[in-house]
């Protein structure tokens, strides 16, 4: 396969080249093959052969990462070639836009999280090849969940259990892989579900446009790193140490092979992008950090730095509820107690909310001065929110799942009326739910439709337009595109001077408000 895998340094860009175990021919090389060829600088040519090593080694995986030399803003088609006792022969190909300098062509965008390969049968593949040429995108961020290796093992062998852990065979059976025979079998389960997830259900996505990658729980597993409910077996901490181990080689070796779990980029001065890990470094417990300091402090700076509009992105919404408050009514307060006890047993997932990091990163959003958009997923539902924020603009777009695990569905969650629910000391904004995804109910429970999320970004006068469209994975229109999981936005993002930003209209605070 070749992934385009994240812009490099100025000039260049990253391309990810690996093979499934396969015995490949010695001589591999890449052909970097420049599209629209009408005006090539003095001396250019459309295509430039370079060669290939797969020097890197992972479980049932060779691979490695170049950094090629681009053109800003152009096209590019890779194809990967081998010298067989026939000839030249293409293994593979992939297509992408070197980052832009500006706006003036525009900038597309596709966000999406959660794909259960079991339930995908080549929907998501289908929906890609069917999205409007305006819509493919220039990046893609891959927002968590890319596999899931809890129910990958729950799944495989005897002992199987529909909900990971829900059988007392399977937790046992995973107790005795604790050896140097169960780490054989982990690795074997978490190769062929990255393989089959690689190859098949997220391989028409993977060849189109330039890929960055966040990490879910279920990379490793259901609340990651909390020791899950539903799992039984991997309350016992060294086999969470051997599964941590297993799950994270592969994870490197896919999903982060230049070690950058968060960073950002810009076009040219118009938009800038921050993509932030809150799983690879988070710790157990509630109130524990989802990332290492250094980290949130560059966030906090790139957001009271900006100079243009900002998008962050996040595998989990920012717009959430914070388990362990307090106070309220007798039924909130049951509803708060029975969610916690929930999250506690590992029955539930701890929240951004949830986190002492939480506070810092929403106080750094309310001193920004330009107008964000967080794009968000995880949560198993779409879902368009709006609000002012200390006199700015921020909208948040959920979208997850790809394709649905059929036992964590939800329906949009659109009660929270006031953010941050966490209180924090003069921030308080009143939130707006402007469009909201389309559920079904289950015997227990809700299963939302299957989407993702793409924005498209063009200058405008006095400031950026974007226009975002969540699409229904399984569903076409009348022109055979994907139907829309709900009707388009439109919205005018704003380039604010740092002493031209207006206060927001206070909301009245509450007669008491809980703490920690």
């Amino acid at each position: 396969m070749l992934v385009p895998h994240g812009y490099g340094t100025e000039g260049r860009l990253q391309l990810w080249v690996g093979a499934h175990g396969e015995a490949l021919p010695e001589q591999l090389w890449v052909r970097r093959t420049l599209l629209g060829v009408d005006d090539l600088p003095d001396g250019g040519t459309c295509s430039v052969d370079f060669p290939v090593v797969l020097d890197r080694v992972a479980p049932s995986l060779r691979y490695t990462v170049l950094l090629l030399p681009v053109i800003a803003g152009r096209r590019y088609l890779f194809s990967l070639w081998a010298t067989t006792d026939k000839g030249e022969r293409e293994l593979a190909d992939a297509e992408c836009r070197a980052r832009p300098r500006n706006l003036d062509d525009g900038f597309s965008v596709w966000y999406g999280s959660c794909f259960y390969g079991n339930e995908d049968k080549g929907a998501l593949g289908a929906a890609f090849d069917a999205l409007p040429r305006d819509c493919r995108p220039d990046v893609s961020f891959l927002g968590g969940d890319q596999v899931y290796l809890d129910t990958a093992v729950a799944t495989s062998g005897w002992g199987f259990a529909p909900i990971p852990g829900l059988s007392i065979i399977k937790s046992l059976r995973l107790a005795a892989l604790n050896s140097a025979e169960g780490k054989a079998e982990l690795e074997r389960i978490f190769t062929e579900e990255y393989r089959s997830n690689w190859s098949r259900g997220l391989h028409r996505l993977l060849r189109s446009g330039n890929h960055h990658f966040l990490a879910g729980d279920h990379e490793f597993w259901n609340d990651y790193p909390n020791p899950p409910g539903f799992f039984w077996g991997l309350r016992i901490a060294s086999l969470r140490e051997t599964w941590k181990a297993s799950a994270r080689a592969l994870f490197d070796a896919y999903q982060l092979p230049a070690g950058n779990a968060s960073g950002e980029f810009a076009i040219g001065d118009e938009l800038a992008f921050f993509y932030l890990d809150t799983y690879l470094q988070r710790k157990e417990g509630y109130n524990a950090k989802f990332t290492d300091d250094e980290t949130l402090q560059r966030a906090c700076d790139w957001l009271r730095g900006l100079t243009c509009p900002g998008v962050l992105v996040l595998p989990m919404p920012l717009l959430t509820h914070w388990h362990l408050r307090k106070g309220g009514s007798f039924i909130h307060r049951f509803k708060k107690s029975f969610t916690a006890w929930r999250v506690k047993l590992g029955l539930g997932d701890h929240s951004l909310a949830d986190s002492s990091q939480y506070q810092p990163l929403v106080q750094a959003l309310h001193d920004c001065s330009q107008d964000v958009v967080i794009l968000a997923g995880d949560v198993h539902y779409s879902r368009l929110a709006r609000m002012e924020l200390n006199g700015k603009q921020v909208v948040e777009v959920v979208s997850t799942p790809l394709s649905c695990l059929p036992s964590a569905g939800d329906k949009p969650s659109t009660a929270l009326e006031i953010f941050p629910d966490r209180p924090i000391t003069g921030i308080r904004a009143a939130v707006e739910y402007l469009r909201a995804g389309n559920f079904r109910r289950k015997i227990l429970g809700y299963i939302s439709d299957n989407n993702f999320a793409t924005l498209n970004f063009s200058r405008a006068e006095n400031g950026i337009h974007v226009l975002v469209r969540c699409w229904n994975v399984n569903e076409r229109n009348a022109e055979g595109s994907p139907s829309p999981a709900w009707e388009p936005a439109r919205f005018l993002l704003r380039r604010r001077t740092a002493d031209a930003v207006p206060v927001a209209t206070p909301v009245p605070e509450p007669v008491a408000e809980p703490q920690d």
